[in-house]
């Protein structure tokens, strides 16, 4: 623990000493002590040859000077305060040259020490800078060791339980007993892995409440710092997460912490490395089941299992049931990043790790779902076993995989990610179906573009089912069908195509057309009557009038298209 300056106040070399300004900053810590010798700004053209204390000054530091220094240049002086205040040093001492006489500052340098929080302290001239240095310093060291010794303890104590295979329980105990608050061991989902025994009565009131969970959701720590929230009884929970080679795999809640102290993170850190030791030993032992299970599920989407009960059988460990509604989710990274980086190869060990991202985002999603990989996709397999309609499900797993996108962009810029998701089957025999409907729809819209989309297997309108074709295949029919009118290059052509679009969408009424495009009645059929001359069609046939439409259709789709690009 580090020496607060109001503390080395009560060292005998500062008996006599007096805080003359900046009180408000008394609790800053001591790290290390200099000597200022010479002010940094000078008046005398020799000031850059000579040492400058501003290149050594810290966080934590505290700098002693004598009387003379200080009063060479007030004006420099207060310039020194500030630049002081911006590197978060501890403060001045200031030591008289005359014997027992303590310094006599000017007032704006007392004010602005005030308004700084930077304590400006004086001395008499009892004590020489070398025993000054030398009592502080002294006790820094001594806490540096104790530091030191507690910091070897605690990795020892740590080191025991990893070697000897301790369990998540043992670990919270263990912590529980350096910063003497009670600690509960999450995973992502917030299952609870292990606690202290002084934590046992908590779980029970912490399972009711939904808001910390919503807490840690919503306000993910990035880094390993502690996080603090109080709950809706006022107590405050601290959470500290845990990761392993930069993914996330828990959290430690801290209980009933105090408000006003904040335990040393150095327990916290130790702990977290054996919890992440922990986690890789068990991604090691998994790693041969897991290709079990991809295999597993490539034999099922292939229908290579024989029957409904083998199914079942094999599958019941990876989460699978037979009732509920089920949906196939296909993913796959597109080869180029996003934010205009450049395309990569997209391999194997890109979707092991996308994996492990979906995995981590859904899981506290609650989501019933299974992942594994095929081929060159990721395979997600949601469960329903809710009364809901299949349709309101889709819809609701159509967001999560929204939001899972942006997630994964915001995250990690190389993960740009198309979904395709499959109609709802009630049967376990129907997934293999399902599977092949995901790909399909995730096939079929990657034909269009090469840009991130979530897109349903189930075609709600006519333009989402045109969509689904090949851009040229539609380009070619567009042109085919309007002929020189598709890309009109004069204005006259230009007018015809807005005259035939706004035709059919007023259900061919010439009225309503003149209407809309301000013209009178004979202009509009003297325009309508010139594109049927043009493109050889009768607007009175209704499968020309239906050419016509998915041909102008396929126009709106066209000018999209260009927009995006």
């Amino acid at each position: 623990m580090s020496l607060s300056l109001l503390n080395s106040l009560k060292l005998p070399v500062f008996s006599n000493a007096k805080v003359i300004g900046g009180h408000d900053g008394l609790s800053k810590s001591i790290d290390t002590v200099n000597v200022m010798v010479k002010l940094p700004v000078q008046l005398d053209s020799l000031a850059n040859e000579k040492p400058n204390i501003l290149s050594w000054l810290n966080k934590n530091q505290l700098v002693l000077t004598t009387e003379l220094v200080v009063n060479e240049n007030i004006h420099a002086l207060l310039q020194f305060l500030n630049q002081m205040s911006s590197a978060q040093a501890t403060g001045l001492i200031i030591k008289a040259h005359t014997d027992h006489d303590l310094p006599i500052l000017p007032e704006p340098l007392i004010m602005r020490a005030n308004s700084l929080k930077l304590p400006l302290i004086v001395l008499p001239n009892d004590n020489s800078i070398g025993e000054i240095m030398s009592q502080v310093l002294a006790i820094i060291l001594n806490a540096k060791q104790v530091e030191l010794e507690r910091t070897i303890t605690i990795h020892n104590k740590f080191s025991r339980l990893f070697l000897r295979g301790a369990s998540m329980s043992d670990i919270a105990q263990t912590l529980t007993s350096f910063i003497h608050y009670p600690v509960i061991v999450v995973n992502t989902r917030f299952d609870i892995l292990g606690c202290a025994a002084t934590a046992k009565p908590w779980i029970d009131s912490l399972a009711s409440e939904k808001d910390w969970v919503h807490f840690i959701i919503n306000q993910p720590p990035t880094k390993s710092q502690l996080t603090f929230y109080k709950n809706e009884q006022h107590k405050k929970l601290g959470i500290y997460p845990i990761h392993s080679s930069g993914l996330l795999k828990g959290y430690f809640i801290i209980l009933n912490i105090d408000s006003t102290i904040e335990p040393s993170l150095m327990p916290l850190e130790q702990a977290a490395q054996i919890v992440a030791y922990e986690s890789i030993k068990q991604a090691a032992l998994l790693e041969g089941s897991n290709k079990l299970r991809d295999e597993f599920f490539s034999d099922f989407f292939e229908n290579r299992l024989t029957s409904s009960e083998e199914i079942l059988k094999r599958g019941e460990k990876y989460g699978l049931v037979n009732y509920g509604y089920y949906w196939v989710v296909s993913c796959k990274l597109l080869s180029h990043a996003l934010h205009g980086q450049q395309s990569r190869h997209i391999n194997s060990s890109h979707y092991e790790a996308l994996k492990i991202d979906i995995d981590t985002y859904l899981e506290p999603e609650k989501a019933t779902f299974i992942s594994t990989i095929k081929d060159d996709s990721l395979i997600i397999i949601f469960n329903s076993t809710t009364s809901e309609h299949p349709i309101d499900m889709e819809a609701e797993w159509i967001e999560k995989l929204t939001r899972l996108q942006e997630q994964l962009a915001a995250c990690n810029s190389n993960w740009a990610t198309c979904f395709g998701i499959s109609n709802a089957t009630e049967q376990l025999e129907g997934v293999p179906r399902a599977y092949q409907e995901a790909m399909t729809a995730l096939t079929q819209s990657l034909n269009v573009g090469n840009k991130p989309f979530v897109v349903s297997y189930r075609v709600q309108q006519v333009p989402d089912l045109i969509r689904l074709l090949p851009y040229h295949k539609l380009s070619e029919y567009y042109v085919t069908v309007l002929q020189k009118l598709a890309y009109p290059k004069t204005a006259e052509t230009h007018d015809l195509l807005l005259t035939l679009d706004t035709y059919l969408q007023m259900n061919c009424n010439v009225k309503e057309t003149a209407s809309a495009l301000f013209l009178h009645r004979n202009t509009v059929f003297y325009k309508l009557n010139k594109c049927e001359s043009i493109l050889n069609i009768s607007l009175k046939d209704p499968v020309d009038l239906i050419k016509l439409r998915i041909a102008l259709i396929i126009h709106q789709i066209l000018i999209t298209g260009e927009k995006q690009d």
